[in-house]
């Protein structure tokens, strides 16, 4: 239900299905479907009107970066959409940055690699997601196009939640650690070189790496 609504199958001030349909549709009793409704009407994303129905709420997009944020949790197999979408995202903007971006920009990723090499050194996931987000949002705003800062920002929640799956079982001293503090390092010296084909290029090997740690989970859990 979640997801017909976030992906737009039903739009806003859409009226839903009678409950004995969608009951029906997804074989669960109608009590069951009523505290489904109720979850979502507490998650802004519908609205409950007595004696006229279920109807998709009329700004349901204000919290739909949550919606999406909890749905990564709860359904492993969107992630490789998500990645898919980083991959397209993070190496346009490396590349981007690398060409575009001005001291002050290269100041500000500098000390973004500081902090997130830091909290990489450090236990707290919190930190951690923090700083990795930071990074990847000092990254584009150095692009010079206000689209790509205001994308990032926009998917904030979610590329929270992304990063936090992603490094879930990372620690401090391990060797994939490492790595991903050496894919980041590679990333921010080749916008400071201005070199963006190895800027790129780094992009890549961090989604890549990502994605492979992301298939070894999902193997373990089948």
């Amino acid at each position: 239900m979640e997801r017909a609504i976030v992906e737009r199958h039903h739009l806003p001030g859409d009226r839903l299905p009678p409950e004995r349909v969608w009951a029906v549709e997804l074989g669960v009793s109608r009590t069951v479907l009523r505290e489904a409704l109720r979850l979502l009407a507490e998650r802004g994303l519908v609205e409950q009107r007595h004696g006229a129905g279920t109807f998709v709420a009329a700004q349901p997009g204000a919290r739909q970066g949550d919606v999406w944020a909890q749905l990564l949790q709860r359904q492993p197999l969107l992630q490789e959409g998500w990645l898919e979408f980083r991959e397209m995202l993070e190496v346009r903007c490396a590349e981007l940055a690398a060409r575009r971006a001005t001291p002050d920009d290269r100041a500000r990723l500098a000390q973004a690699h500081a902090e997130v090499s830091a909290a990489y050194a450090q236990p707290d996931r919190q930190i951690q997601v923090r700083a990795d987000v930071a990074f990847h949002r000092a990254l584009a705003d150095a692009t010079r196009n206000p689209v790509f800062s205001q994308l990032v920002a926009t998917l904030l929640a979610l590329l929270h939640e992304h990063v936090h799956l992603s490094i879930a079982d990372l620690t401090p001293d391990s060797q994939e650690a490492q790595r991903l503090c050496q894919q980041h390092d590679a990333l921010w010296q080749a916008v400071q070189r201005g070199d963006a084909v190895a800027a790129a290029s780094a992009a890549q090997a961090h989604i890549d790496f990502v994605r492979e740690r992301w298939q070894r989970r999902l193997a373990g859990l089948a």
